[in-house]
């Protein structure tokens, strides 16, 4: 995995078990496992966890976040698979803003939405 060269202000972070593997900056859910598409997310981890670790994860403030396509700065992003970034279209939950904007898949700083 590469890493992003973003910067990222978190203001609260809260701790959860993993349910399993989590990468670093993916939406996680509030089950501890990695979101699943359009799923509302409890925030996004900022470094890797182990099953069964507590781990912790932002929930408030702007975050560092792997995408799977193109994102332009202002849209909302909602959860693709594997708990990746992707635009948010129609009925799907709205899980941050995106601050920057990246070409195909890479890294975005999203403002994250409670």
């Amino acid at each position: 995995m590469s890493k992003p060269d973003k910067t990222y202000q978190p203001i609260q972070a809260v701790t959860v078990k993993a349910a399993e593997d989590l990468p670093a900056f993916r939406f996680v859910s509030h089950l501890g496992s990695v979101c699943a598409e359009n799923q509302k997310a409890l925030g996004v981890s900022d470094v890797n966890w182990l099953k069964d670790e507590f781990s912790s994860v932002i929930t408030l403030g702007t975050i560092a976040i792997e995408t799977t396509t193109t994102i332009n700065i202002g849209s909302a992003v909602s959860t693709s698979t594997d708990g990746k970034a992707k635009p948010a279209t129609g009925g799907t939950e709205i899980n941050g803003r995106a601050l920057d904007s990246c070409n195909g898949a890479g890294f975005i700083k999203i403002s994250i939405v409670p």
